[in-house]
Order: C-alpha cells, then sequence, then structure tokens
C-alpha cells in the first residue's frame, strides 16, 4: 500500500513538473514573437493601415443582451478604431433593459429593412434592422432572443458586407489600435490566416474619457485581481507561444477576427456549445486541414481589448465550472485531432496539451494533494518533506505567473504605476496560494452532473469621466 501511494505521488508530482515545463517553453517562445519585428507592432505598418481606404473592409459584430450600461461606450470605442474600412454591428439578442432605447437614442438609428433575409447560416427570427443616420457603418439588428451568444454571432457573420468579421463581446472597450494591429497582421501573411486573437484584460479599474483610457490600474479586488494574473499568463505567456508553433487551439470568444469565407463554410457558431469559441476555432482549422489548404493562426498579444471580469466569488465560480464543462465536451467532439497526422502541430500539440495538462491535470492534481496529506498524517512522509513539495510547487508556480507580470510591464507599457507592479506581484502570490486550489476545486466540481446553461453577468459599468 505504502509502495503504491508513494509510486503514485512521483507520477503527480513529475506531471507538475511536466506541466511548469511546458510553461516555461511557451514563454521563452511567446518572449521570441513579442520581440519579433512584425506588422503588429511596427508603426509604419499601422499608420498606413489608418488612413488607407483601400484596407480590407471589417465588420465588428457586438451580440448584446441587457447591456444598457456599457453599450454606447463600446460602439464609441469601436467607432474610434484607427482603421479606415470598418462596418459596426449590434445584434440585439431580446434584451429586456433599454438596451435598443439607448442605442436608438445615441446614435439617431432608423429601420431601413423591414423583412431582411436571414442568410446562410440559420438563425433565429430578425424583428427589424436599424441603420444609424449619424455613423452609417452603424448598423443594430433587433432580434428574437435565443439566450446564446452563438445565434447573435452568427446573425452578424450573415449581415456582415466584408471579408473579415470580428466577433467580440458587447462589454469591452478597445484600444483604438486593436484592428490596425490585427490587419496589419492579415495583410503581411495574405489569405493563409483564418482567425486572428488578441490579449483580454479587465476593464473592471480602467477610467474613459469617451474613447479615450484616462486611467489604469492593478484592481484591488481579491477575485479580477487574480484573473488578471491568470490572463496575463494566458494571452502573454501561453498562448503567443502555442500561436509561434502554428498549435493555437482557441481564439477567446471574447474577441477574434475571422475570414468571413471560412466561418459561412462551417456554419458559423454552434448554437448551445459551452466552449463554442474554442470548437469554432477547431472547426476552422480542421476544414481548412481537411480540404488541404495551409492556414495560419495568428495571436497578436499588443493589441489589448478590455472586459469586464467577475468580480464576486459566485459568478465567477459558475463561469469556470461551465468553461470546464464545456471542455469536456470539446474532447468528446475533437479527440481525433490529437493522433491524426493531417491536423499537425495543433492536434498533436495544441489539443494534446489541453487534454493532459486542462483536462487530466485537475484531476491528477486533486489526487496529489489528497496523497499528500494521506502520505503526512500516515506517518509515511515526514512533515518537512511534506513541507518542501507544497512550497516547492507553489514558487514554481509563482515564478512562472511572474513572467506574465513582467512581460505586461516590460513589454506592453499596461501598467505604469509602482503601485501596479506591487498590486501585481501580490496577486502572483495570491493566485498559487489559495486561489488555484479554490479553482482547481470548481474544475473537479464540472465533473459531475448539473447546469449547462450560461446564465447572466451582473454588470458594473466601465467608470467615466466627462470631458470638460
Amino acid at each position: 500500500m505504502k509502495l503504491a501511494v508513494n509510486i503514485f505521488m512521483i507520477i503527480c508530482l513529475s506531471f507538475t513538473v511536466l506541466q511548469y515545463g511546458s510553461t516555461l517553453i511557451w514563454g521563452t517562445l511567446s518572449g521570441r514573437l513579442l520581440n519579433r519585428e512584425r506588422s503588429g507592432n511596427r508603426p509604419l505598418a499601422l499608420e498606413k493601415l489608418k488612413v488607407d481606404p483601400e484596407a480590407p473592409g471589417v465588420t465588428i459584430v457586438l451580440p448584446a443582451y441587457n447591456e444598457e450600461a456599457i453599450i454606447v461606450h463600446t460602439v464609441r470605442s469601436a467607432l474610434d478604431q484607427e482603421y479606415a474600412n470598418l462596418e459596426i454591428i449590434v445584434v440585439n439578442d431580446g434584451s429586456k433593459d433599454r438596451t435598443m432605447e439607448v442605442l436608438i437614442e445615441a446614435y439617431d438609428m432608423v429601420p431601413f429593412h423591414d423583412r431582411p433575409d436571414l442568410g446562410r447560416i440559420g438563425t433565429k427570427e430578425i424583428f427589424s434592422v436599424y441603420r444609424s443616420q449619424s455613423h452609417q457603418q452603424v448598423v443594430v439588428i433587433d432580434k428574437a432572443p435565443s439566450g446564446a451568444k452563438a445565434d447573435n454571432a452568427n446573425v452578424g457573420i450573415n449581415f456582415a458586407t466584408h471579408d473579415w468579421v470580428v466577433i467580440m463581446d458587447s462589454d469591452e472597450f478597445m484600444e483604438k489600435d486593436v484592428i490596425a494591429r490585427c490587419m496589419a497582421e492579415v495583410v503581411e501573411l495574405g489569405d493563409e490566416i483564418v482567425a486572428v486573437g488578441t490579449s483580454l484584460l479587465p476593464a473592471n479599474d480602467i477610467t474613459i474619457d469617451g474613447s479615450d483610457i484616462v486611467d489604469r490600474e492593478a484592481s484591488r479586488n481579491y477575485w479580477v485581481g487574480c484573473q488578471l494574473i491568470e490572463y496575463l499568463t494566458a494571452f502573454l505567456v501561453a498562448r503567443p507561444g502555442y500561436a509561434h508553433i502554428g498549435a493555437l487551439p482557441i481564439i477567446s470568444g471574447g474577441f477574434g477576427l475571422f475570414k468571413r469565407s471560412a466561418l459561412l463554410e462551417i456554419d458559423g457558431f454552434y448554437h448551445g456549445h459551452l466552449g463554442e469559441d474554442m470548437d469554432l476555432c477547431l472547426r476552422l482549422q480542421r476544414a481548412e486541414a481537411d480540404n488541404g489548404r495551409p492556414y495560419r493562426v495568428v495571436q497578436v498579444p499588443e493589441a489589448i481589448v478590455w472586459t469586464e471580469f467577475p468580480f464576486t466569488k459566485a459568478v465567477l465560480e459558475r463561469q469556470r465550472i461551465r468553461w470546464h464543462r464545456g471542455l469536456r465536451i470539446i474532447m468528446d467532439d475533437h479527440a481525433d485531432m490529437i493522433t491524426h497526422p493531417r491536423y499537425g502541430t495543433v492536434g498533436s500539440i495544441g489539443m494534446g496539451s489541453m487534454y493532459v495538462f486542462e483536462w487530466i491535470g485537475p484531476i491528477l492534481e486533486g489526487i496529489g494533494w489528497v496523497l499528500l496529506v494521506l502520505l503526512l498524517a500516515l506517518g509515511w512522509t515526514s512533515p518537512a518533506n511534506a513541507a518542501a513539495v507544497f512550497i516547492t510547487t507553489q514558487f514554481v508556480g509563482m515564478a512562472l505567473t511572474t513572467v506574465g507580470v513582467i512581460m505586461a510591464v516590460t513589454r506592453l507599457d499596461i501598467y505604469r504605476k509602482w503601485s501596479d507592479l506591487k498590486r501585481m506581484l501580490l496577486f502572483t502570490v495570491a493566485v498559487n496560494w489559495g486561489y488555484r486550489q479554490l479553482t482547481l476545486w470548481w474544475r473537479l466540481r464540472s465533473l459531475l452532473p448539473g447546469e449547462t446553461v450560461w446564465g447572466e453577468m451582473p454588470r458594473a459599468g466601465i467608470k467615466t469621466v466627462q470631458s470638460t
């Protein structure tokens, strides 16, 4: 018995070493990407796209449900993008608040097509379509409620008039150069690109004046601060590394730029899928590979999109449980990509890593902690050995999450104050000493039967100041 427990404990510890080692590899690759001269971070390439009327057209799709507190600011940030050829489509999913009213008032919307075609992708009923008289590129579509972002995104894809489509959340605020940075990569790499991802950061603690961010700070809220460290690790350490070798399996549902023809070919998003963003990215890559077409999925970490994070334990818990249940569906739907050579690195490394570290990983990590306590309780290991294992794993985790903080401060200049740096470094401790163990418990709970709908997240809205 003692031998078996020790062997399994060694397996769990070896897995932890493997996980941390892979994160170090992705961080190294991401550092190379951030340091490399690319169109997405070259000032001259960006300046040209900002004023070039012949730049490839982009349609920004904003699915909206009960977003009266933020929707005008989101549309404003889209209108003020430093890019010459834009269309903005807001899809109202039967909001029960004043989302439609505030849009009509703010942008002088009038109906212009009473019975529009539904387009190629099947969706819920369209009630009416409005166009802004003050900003002709702004369209609002009022539709029957679906309770799913997927259906609303598909409506926007159907109505888009440009070759490139951005699908983003309606509670977000974009830096002014986001579209230009993404499209600079498209222009440089050509038609091989099917999807482009950006970095997402918390809008909970930014202050805006019109379309300008006048202040940003690292959150003082425990839940938002811990998520900030998670997101810095994901978007600045892991995902650019995956993209660097063509293995990125996911473009965040918060913001993604896609080739419209590729989206239409796969019939857009699947309605009701808990892992809709990752599922879409994988189906895009499957379709390209199955048809023998070379393709690229790109991550542009310098493009920053701010989105409201869950700021309470209850909401965050529901979100993470749903995310992990969505991952289980992804593993069932796309597991064959891991072993099929046709899907290259996105199958073997991208999906393989998700399966090992995100699906199997939490189970092994949970068993490892239980075994460590069991070994200590039965006297099969000394308190000193148990403490050494715990402290070593936690400090290595802290070191790796600190890499994301360093990249945010030195490479992207996101947070500029010394107080922000100190706060983020404190949250690297909090993430590894308490928060990680709590989210591990939530991921394990997701294996049990339970709720399979997204539900609603309360919005506090972005802080604003009025120009004088």
